[in-house]
This record gives C-alpha cells, structure tokens and sequence, in this order.
C-alpha cells in the first residue's frame, strides 16, 4: 500500500473534499462575476450586487451540500459497505451474506458484488471440500499418531533449539503440571518446568558430536541420557534426548525428550542402600562377637561359673538378633521384588470378564460376576491366571461347575471372591495347588509367587447356607481410592498439543516488528461484580485462552473463579451467572492473578474493550505487586479501523459477521467470551494485512488512532 497520506484519507472525506472544492469554485465564480459586473456597469447598485451575489452563494452552498449528502447517503457509504462486507468475504471468509438493500442506488454494481461475494463462497466451499479429500488419509495418519502419543506412558516432548515446546503428550501434561503456575504449553519453554542444565548439557553434547560428525560412528548416534528433575524439585526423570535435523541433515533444528518419572525407584533404591549398609555393618559386629566368643570356647580357657553365664548368653543374644537381621533381610528381599513388580490399574469388572473367560483347561465352568465395582492395583495377568488355576481346581476336588465372582472393599482393601456351592477347601490342599507351577509363559512362578509379589495370601472359608469361598485380597488404585466413578459421557475433542510449523518462524529483533500471525497472544476476560472498579466492584472470574501460530489452543486455557470478598450484586449475578456460593471456596485475587499471570508469560493480551479489563487487573497491583505491562491488543479499536467507529461493534455482532457461534451458556462467561473473543481476532488479523497492518507496531498505531478518533466524537 502506498505511504501517501492522501490514499489513507477515507473514502468520505475524500467525496467531501471534492464537494467542497466545487462550492468553492462556485463561489469564486460568482464573485468574479459580481465584481465584473461592478466594473462593467456602474450604474447597477452596489446593495442589489451584493444581495444578488449573497442570495446566489447561499443557494449554491445549500444546493452543493444537499448534493453531497444525498451523494453520501446514497453512494459513499454504500460503496464503503460493500468494500468491507466483500473485503471481510476475500480475507476473514465471513460466510454472511451481504443484505439486499445495501448500494441500492449503485445500479448493477451492488448486484454484482453480491454476485461476487456468493461466487467466492461457493469457490471457496468447493476448494475446502477438496483440500478436505486430499488430506483424509494425512488426518488418519495424524490421528493414529496422536493416539499413540497420547497413550504413551512415557513423557514426550519435541522443543526447538531455545527449548521452546513444539509437541507434548498427555503423560508430559500430566507430570509436568502438577501444581505449576507456568503450565506446559506450546511456545513456552521446556527449562521453566524441567531443570535446565541437565537438558542445556545434553543438548550441547549432541551438537558438537553432530558438528564435528562423530554421531556416525557412535553407538548411540544423536541421542544421549540424562537424569534431571521438575523445576520445583518434587519428581526425579530419567530421560533421552535426540536431536532433530533438518530435511537435507544439514543442521539441527530441534531436539525430542522421552522421559520416565523415577522418583519413588530413586528413593527406593537410596533406601536400600542405607539399609543394607546399616545391616551388614550391624552383622559384622555381630559376627566379630561370635567370633569372638567361639574362640574363647575353642581355647577352654578356664572361667567361672559366672564368666561362663555371660559367654552363653553373649552368644543367645548375639544369635537371636542375627536370626532377626536375616529376617528383616527376607522381608526387605520380598518387599523390593514386590515393588520392582509392574502393577497397572485395572477396573474390577474388567477383571473378572478376563477370569471368566480364561478357561485354561478347557472346563465347561458357569462363572457370574457380580459385586461392586472398584479400581485395583495389581498385575492383572498373573491374578487372572492364578484365579483361573484355583477355580479349576476347586472345580475337580468339589465337584462343582456354577461359580460366582465378587469384589468388595473394606478399610482401603479391595477382596476378590470366588464362591460355590460346598465345603471351603483345606489349608494343606490350598498349599498344595499354590506350590504348582502357574502357565509356562509366566516361567518357573508359583501361586505362591504371585501372592508374594502382590504382598498378598488367599484363604478359604465358610459363607453359610452351605457355600463356601475363597478370598484374595487385592490393594485398591490409589489415584481412585476415593474418586466417584467417572461418566460415561463421550470426550470433549482433544487439544491441540503439536504445532511443528514453529520450527521456520523466526526470532525477531523487536516484538514490535514481529508479523500479527506470528505473535503468541492470551485472549482473556473478566467478569466482575458490577462496572466501575473505582466504586469498590472486584473481581469474579479470569479466564483466557492462548493463540500461537493463528491456532486458538482450546487445550491451554486458563479459568479461575475469585473470591471478591463481598456479596455478587443480583443484577450483576444475572449477567455472568456466578452467585456467592460459587465463590465461597475460591481463591482471593492475591492468589488468582499471579497464577493468571505465569499463564500469561510474554505473550500479548488481547480483550474485547480491554481499557475495561486492564482496569480491574491493575487495580491490585498494590496488593499483588504485578503491573501487567505486556502489550495489549483489543479487538473493538482494530475492528473500527477495518469497518468504521458508526458500525456496531460488539462481540456479539462481530461474531455474528464472521459467523462465529457463542452458546447461549458460554455467553457472557469469562471463558466462553474469551474464546469467542480468540476467533474474532483471527479474522480481524486475516482483515488488517490487505490494509497495511502487519505488525504489532501497525496494529498498535491504528488502535491508538481509533482512541483518538473517539474522543474527538465525544468531545463534539
């Protein structure tokens, strides 16, 4: 677009000016002529030229402004409405139509645009239904991938050369986020929530083997291990990096961690060692003593009496606190096997439909499940076959077939049940059959075994009525020990947690020149308890939802509810819907806004009328010490520089041209208003490059302009 300050005069003021240079030929025409006719005829009276010429003038300006107003009204701003409503089909793909009485004085033109608008949406209709097929089987593909990555029960994160996060799984998300005011999400960095010198250590290994080529013959090529922890020093990792090179491997462009949490193993394992240590030094003193002692024997040294008693029981005492060393030892031994066990999670009716259906024999057996339904901890394969084993053997010995199956809890301990018709089974028989080697895919194990590992026994006992049952207990999942059952609603659509266009953005020298669809941005909102902060009205509800790389992360949103400290006025309670007892738990404003701004980081904010919203959060910066100085976008001032300061503005009618749905529930929310607020400005952005704007310094220049504009409109 060109730098002329006279192509960015608007298209009105430039009809005006044309008008108003006509008036002003007119009028020098007619004075010219007043002033020949003085010259040429004197005797006419100078009163009557005066009041001629005056008489002329006034009609002439009156007519020339009634012309341009009727011009105005009839062309100009058609013709400027057209240019926006086909301006936002061509850029933000608005898929409204332009309204019928809009350039109904423009003859064909108005038709014409209208036909051009409708052509470009069925075009472009037809080019995404393409682009659609086209990339079908990419979308299954990356379907598939990201099930695979988001089931992985290892962390995975791909981050650029800066340690910005391009990629993360759910088990990253889970681990990673536990508790962090700066939450794992794109474009933030991987050194604020994992301790940095571990991965900047790594990272540097791998670029110089990479630089100097070594990686060809080393065995573990681009890749390296590393032992970190999480920022806060809670979780111990194990990970891997690998480098990521670019498509002709000439350079590397970003790096993958694959880790696993090894805290409780690391902890375990120091605490072994100490044991173990304690232990043997306690033993060789022991030992040394015996010793000791056994050589006194040895020599037949003579002794009384009284010196003798002292050696016997020296060598009671000694002994019984070895033989109580070497159990504590056993125990330690079968307390780590056990823990060195793999156990899942596993639901309890799961469970048992697996034991139902083992059938390892072959036995026509009649198994029914019942009982409560509960989450376990165990290694479900070995219960399944060890469950299995013993109801067929129960099948032979008691000669029955009808068997029931049940799960119950009592004080943290989950039983597992099986029931029949009969006489319980006696201990030695029980022995017996848990001594027996289980299926040869699990190898040498024993029932016993897996009772072992499970730090578990079984029983059998007497019901009454003449049934009978054998009880195993089995430990409860801890993460589930008291959490309601969840729904079984269908999921919301996953977040979105890859973006690898961010590999070839790049690093600019000044955020102010930095490309709009380049900036990482928080769209936020507020609800509050009525309109003006310098009256005592507080905070609500902040919530805010990040854009990065033009993609609204429904995934990385942030929603709080805050506590104000005083009543919810009704009429503000029928607005946002938030009323005292959903805030009577909530946190204070001083704890609230310094999570909202880790969230925030140095991303841009963005608010729908955002001089409302930076008022209330800096309204307690003396209570919070945190000046939110981040640059500040809002959508009402770049959408009056794109449609004019006369068309309405709101969120909802902004929403309502680009064809942006709010629900009903979600408006007037701060999150629901803030995603809304997110998509709008995505096509504002789509709007502002075909008018020069490109940069936050454009965007920022052409809000300040529109503040300007509105206060001369309120001055007059």
């Amino acid at each position: 677009m060109p730098d002329g300050w006279a192509e960015r005069w608007n298209l009105r003021l430039r009809f005006f000016l044309f008008f108003a240079l006509i008036l002003l030929g007119t009028s020098a025409s007619i004075a010219g002529a007043m002033i020949y006719l003085a010259a040429a005829a004197p005797q006419v009276p100078v009163n009557a030229l005066v009041l001629g010429g005056g008489v002329a003038l006034f009609a002439s300006a009156g007519l020339t402004l009634w012309v341009w107003l009727k011009f105005d009204d009839h062309v100009a701003q058609p013709l400027m409405k057209l240019g926006a409503e086909l301006r936002a089909s061509v850029h933000a793909g608005t898929p409204r139509e332009i309204p019928q009485d809009t350039g109904r004085y423009l003859g064909l033109l108005a038709p014409a645009v209208r036909e051009a608008a409708v052509a470009l949406l069925e075009a472009r209709a037809d080019v995404e239904e393409m682009v659609a097929v086209a990339t079908a089987e990419a979308d299954r593909q990356k379907g598939q991938l990201e099930a695979v990555l988001r089931d992985l029960q290892q962390g995975v994160v791909i981050c650029t050369l800066d340690h910005k996060v391009l990629l993360y799984n759910r088990f990253a998300h889970h681990l990673l986020d536990q508790g962090r005011s700066s939450p794992l999400g794109l474009e933030r960095r991987l050194t604020g929530l994992v301790a940095g010198q571990p991965l900047r250590h790594s990272l540097e290994r791998l670029t110089r083997r990479f630089s100097s080529g070594r990686y060809r013959s080393h065995k573990d090529g681009l890749a390296a291990q590393f032992i970190g922890t999480t920022a806060c020093g809670h979780e111990s990792l194990r990970g891997r990096m690998s480098l990521i090179l670019g498509e002709e491997e000439r350079e590397a462009i970003g790096y993958v961690v694959t880790f696993d949490k090894v805290t409780d193993e690391l902890a375990a394992g120091i605490w072994r060692d100490r044991l173990l240590q304690d232990v043997t030094r306690d033993m060789r003193q022991r030992v040394a003593t015996l010793s000791l002692s056994g050589e006194v024997l040895l020599r037949k040294a003579p002794m009384d009496d009284a010196a003798r008693e002292r050696l016997r029981e020296t060598v009671d005492v000694e002994t019984r606190a070895l033989g109580e060393r070497l159990d504590r030892l056993d125990q330690v031994a079968g307390d780590l096997l056990a823990g060195a066990w793999p156990m899942t999670e596993v639901y309890s009716s799961t469970l048992m439909d697996c034991i139902a259906a083992r059938r390892s024999e072959g036995r026509d057996l009649s198994v029914t499940v019942m009982g409560d339904p509960l989450w376990l901890s165990c290694d479900s394969a070995t219960v399944v076959d060890l469950v299995d084993r013993m109801m067929n053997r129960i099948g032979v010995w008691a000669q029955v077939r009808d068997f029931r199956l049940s799960t119950s809890r009592r004080d943290g301990t989950a039983y597992l049940d099986l029931l029949w018709a009969g006489e319980p089974v006696p201990e030695p028989v029980l022995e017996g059959w848990l001594d027996e080697p289980l299926e040869e895919a699990l190898g040498a194990m024993t029932g016993r075994d897996v009772l072992s590992r499970h730090k578990t026994d079984v029983w059998s006992d007497v019901l009454g009525g003449g049934q009978a049952r054998l009880r195993l207990p089995l430990a409860v999942a801890v993460e589930h020990q008291d959490r309601p059952m969840k729904s079984s609603a269908p999921l919301a659509p996953r977040p979105e947690f890859y973006d690898f266009d961010l590999f070839a953005r790049p690093t600019p020298s000044t955020i102010g020149e930095t490309l709009l669809r380049n900036l990482s941005y928080v769209v936020f909102d507020t609800e509050t308890t009525g309109l003006e902060p310098s009256r005592g009205d507080d905070l609500v509800s902040v919530a805010g939802v990040r854009i990065v790389n033009d993609r609204v992360l429904r995934g990385e949103i942030f929603d709080g509810l805050v506590n104000p400290g005083r009543p919810i006025p009704p009429a503000s309670s029928r607005i946002h819907g938030i009323t005292d007892d959903m805030v009577a738990e909530a946190d204070p404003v001083e704890q609230v806004l310094p999570r909202f701004y880790a969230f925030i980081g140095d991303s841009v904010l963005v608010a729908h009328n955002a001089a409302f919203d930076m008022t209330f959060l800096s309204k307690y910066q003396g209570r919070t010490g945190l000046r939110f100085e981040q640059p500040v976008l809002d959508t009402v001032l770049l959408a009056g520089h794109i449609f004019g300061a006369s068309e309405s503005l709101t969120l909802d009618a902004l929403a309502e041209r680009f064809g942006i749905v709010i629900p009903v529930e979600d408006r007037h929310t701060a999150l629901g208003d803030a995603l809304a607020t997110a998509e709008v400005l995505r096509k504002l952005i789509a709007l502002l490059t075909p008018l020069g704007v490109v940069t936050l310094s454009d965007a920022i220049k052409v809000s300040n302009r529109q503040v300007a504009l509105r206060r001369r409109q309120r001055r007059y």
